[in-house]
């Protein structure tokens, strides 16, 4: 892990994660767990003959946390993050299937100090991409984090 403070983010940086398969185990204890057992992501009969898909398809709040998973596991907020203080402009681009493999890319599209001096913000655009390489989600994600402590 190489985690990074505010003042070590540039606009323009790009960051590309590690890839992902979307197994039927992570839907099934998605649905569970958050209580969404919409036909559409768990019964296979219901969605391949009453569905556009012709399958079933992998819910959107899924898709975020598993994006957001990758990114974090680059490390790079690793003490140094303080707040997530929002997360706008999501789009479900296209649909994700069980089975589907997936990446996230991140770019800083923005940085501003705060009257805090131990502390910015940094703004990320994240796009996810299937094992196509298609884009199925993006969106744009502000962080609050640590400044490098002076003499670091």
């Amino acid at each position: 892990m190489n985690p990074r403070y505010y003042d070590e983010f540039k606009v323009g940086e790009k960051f590309i994660t590690g890839a992902r398969t979307v197994t039927e185990a992570d839907v099934i204890n998605f649905c569970g767990l958050a209580g969404i057992f919409d036909p559409l992501f768990v019964d296979e009969e219901y969605a391949k003959n009453n569905t556009i898909f012709g399958t079933r398809i992998v819910p959107g709040p899924l898709i975020y946390i598993l994006s957001i998973g990758m990114w974090m596991r680059l490390g790079l907020f690793e003490r140094t993050v303080i707040a997530l203080l929002g997360v706008n402009e999501m789009c479900v681009l296209a649909p994700v299937f069980h089975g589907d493999t997936l990446h996230a890319e991140a770019e800083v599209i923005m940085t501003r100090e705060t009257s805090n001096p131990d502390r910015g913000i940094l703004e990320t655009r994240h796009t996810t991409f299937n094992q196509k390489n298609e884009k199925v989600m993006d969106m744009v994600m502000t962080y609050m984090l640590k400044r490098k402590p002076t003499g670091e």
